[in-house]
């Protein structure tokens, strides 16, 4: 019978004292059900009450996952599986964000708040407008070595990055830090526009992921988390100002290119001002999310 995670365990803050709530071997396939932010949908919830007491922070994460066998200086190699959608999701607007910002009042916008039913495939908007899911998973991490960070943040150790790409098909590498790893995830999207702009994550929702991790050995040139799909490699920047996460974004990938590809450095570069592909995921959270690709057709 494959493992699961239920929703029994919540974490908010990312660190290394974070209890395991389930221990995997590298290759083993296991499910994890997310549980949805706070938000308008919990207004008419039977279990209001129950489920306020237990939202105490953002990006809820079920538990934290210990894969057996993960040491400091390892690469961990998350593989994200079926995902399956709840069948409500909402998106809110609180009056400001990163893109729109607190000095301009209510932005000219004022808060927003829209609850939407999902059902075969698709996003029920409107009454004349439906929109195809793209499911994504918002928040992969490991637990970095000594700080520990509110599920708003992502950074070297993944997190709160809001990348798209993160869906099923794909790989999510990250570096680790601790014994076992400790890797959190959480805050399934059905769909997200780039920038993130309203900073609800697009349409938050809950379901079921399927994961499988494997272990390897760290790239010498890996700082920050990568994903790779069928297509393409894609490095991860995170910071702010955007340009500097941009910066890190490119820089990793030269890097990667250099190391994996048996590109120099210069022909990496300027193979990249032709086909490079970047741009900004999420621009609302403490730091900004910029990601830079190329198309592996290119790799040889």
């Amino acid at each position: 019978m494959m493992k699961r995670i239920g929703k029994e365990t919540l974490y908010f803050a990312i660190g290394r004292d974070n209890a395991p709530v389930l221990a995997v071997d590298p290759g083993e396939e296991f499910e994890i059900e997310t549980q949805m932010n706070r938000g308008p949908w919990i207004d008419t919830h039977p279990d209001r009450e129950i489920i306020e007491a237990k939202l105490t922070g953002p990006n809820p994460s079920s538990g934290c996952v210990f894969v057996n066998g993960a040491a400091c200086g390892q690469m961990l190699s998350v593989s994200i599986g079926r995902i399956d959608l709840g069948p409500v999701g909402y998106t809110r607007f609180s009056g400001s964000t990163g893109a729109m910002p607190g000095r301009l009042g209510s932005s000219a916008i004022g808060y927003q708040a829209k609850i939407v039913q999902i059902d075969n495939g698709m996003i029920r908007w409107s009454d004349t407008l439906s929109i195809p899911v793209r499911p994504m998973i918002g928040f992969v991490g490991v637990a970095p070595e000594k700080e520990r960070h509110h599920h708003g943040w992502a950074g070297y150790w993944g997190g709160n990055f809001d990348i798209q790409e993160v869906t099923t098909g794909a790989t999510v590498h990250l570096p680790v830090y601790v014994p076992g790893a400790l890797l959190h995830i959480g805050d399934m999207h059905a769909i997200q526009g780039d920038g993130e702009i309203c900073g609800a994550g697009g349409i938050e929702t809950e379901g079921f992921v399927r994961v499988k991790c494997i272990l390897h050995d760290k790239p010498q040139s890996m700082s920050y988390p990568r994903i790779e799909n069928d297509t393409h490699i894609i490095a991860v920047g995170v910071d702010k100002p955007a340009e500097d996460a941009f910066r890190i974004a490119l820089e990793n990938l030269i890097l990667w290119m250099e190391e994996s590809y048996s590109f120099s450095r210069g022909e990496a570069y300027m193979l990249l001002a032709q086909v490079m592909e970047a741009r900004c995921t999420q621009f609302v959270n403490p730091s900004y999310t910029y990601v830079a690709k190329i198309n592996k057709k290119y790799l040889v």
